[in-house]
């Protein structure tokens, strides 16, 4: 491996060929509203307590250990689903063990908590343990003919689907994570703390996936490749594309959904072409096998969509009206970035509100390492 500084891949825009729409995301927390959705609701009863917590200008692990400190609960035996942004409104279920926990209204919590239900289920939320995320994220500083121009990239997401790359965010300020992932990997892995044994691998898997993903689109996604790994329908079953013309057609009923590497030694292996250029991408950023096999130690490995669907993207006008915003609603599935969404429209990928304000987590739809 060189010492050669890599820049994080920067992803296509899938909507080049029409005009953006400008802008950015409001200053304001509630500018950016996310609502988790659970993969279930809480039966309402078991060992477990659940309270859905709406928070305001807090991480999900900042909201934890507010909860822990007036509960009187370890950090670690409080639950999550998914982290959430801390420059947003933000709404999810949290679980702590019911045995000897006060009850929720006598918790002493800041203004910018409020516990909007209290239930009760059998089992403790784990990472993952969630449907979607809808969002309702206003842009300001648009162009003065916004809305005709968002309409039609709303039209053309709705149609082709969503480029599912990783967000800048993933990668650090300025890429920082990526370089810093680099040197752990190929230095003394275990030396590292338990945070960036888990950030380290996420961030070089990820950049694996965001290259692949480009490269892929550019052979056109339209056809499927010789080897390539597909989902069959709205399940989780992966096979390797062997006859063509036969997956083909199921392919273009959509049936097949085209996936990408999360590099590691769980991951559902592509054969032929579909593996050549796996390889290719793995050579560009000079991981030997070594390296991977490494890397496959901290990091399973899995398989990812590469193009996602939003669901009810929307344009709605804000209140009261302004020729310079508009408000953005939509749903993402787990593992998604509402930033690749705005991005589409306002060109611009960066995690950033208005006045250049940095963002400083993750603005994704399912949890993540932060920064």
């Amino acid at each position: 491996m060189t010492d050669e500084v890599l820049a994080p891949h920067t992803p296509l825009i899938a909507s080049a060929d029409l005009p953006g729409i400008g802008g950015q995301i409001g200053p304001n927390p509630e500018d950016f509203v996310v609502e988790e959705m659970s993969a279930y609701e809480p039966s309402g009863a078991g060992e477990h307590l659940y309270v859905r917590v709406k928070k305001t200008s807090l991480t999900t692990p900042e909201c934890i250990g507010i909860i822990a400190r007036a509960s009187g609960v370890r950090e670690r035996e409080i639950g999550s689903a998914g982290m959430k942004d801390k420059h947003a409104v933000t709404t999810q279920w949290l679980s702590l063990p019911a045995r000897g926990t006060p009850a929720p209204e006598t918790w002493k919590l800041p203004s910018t908590i409020e516990i909007v239900q209290v239930s009760k289920h059998n089992n403790k939320l784990r990472t993952g343990h969630l449907s979607k995320n809808t969002f309702r994220i206003r842009l300001v500083g648009v162009d003065a003919d916004a809305a005709p121009k968002a309409q039609a990239i709303t039209t053309h997401i709705s149609k082709q689907g969503l480029l599912n790359y990783f967000g800048t965010q993933r990668f650090g300020r300025q890429g920082n994570n990526w370089n810093a992932a680099l040197r752990w990997i190929t230095g003394n892995p275990e030396r590292a703390g338990r945070f960036h044994k888990k950030l380290y691998p996420s961030v070089i898997q990820s950049e694996i996936f965001n290259r692949y993903l480009t490269q892929r689109y550019g052979l056109g996604l339209g056809h499927l490749l010789q080897g390539e790994v597909v989902r069959l329908g709205t399940g989780h079953s992966l096979f390797c594309v062997q006859d063509l013309a036969a997956e083909q057609a199921r392919y273009t009923a959509g049936e097949l959904h085209l996936m990408g590497p999360i590099v590691g030694p769980k991951m559902k292996r592509a054969e032929a072409d579909a593996l050549a250029l796996e390889q290719r991408i793995i050579n560009e950023v000079d991981l030997s096998d070594e390296i991977l096999q490494k890397l496959g130690e901290f990091g399973p490995g899995t398989r990812r969509d590469l193009i996602v669907f939003p669901e009810s993207l929307s344009i709605e006008a804000t209140a009261p009206p302004s020729p310079n915003a508009i408000i953005l609603t939509f749903s993402l599935p787990p593992g998604s970035y509402a930033t690749q969404l705005i991005g589409e429209y306002t060109r611009d990928f960066s995690p950033k509100v208005a006045a250049s304000e940095a963002r400083p987590d993750a603005v994704q739809s399912a949890a993540a390492p932060p920064e």
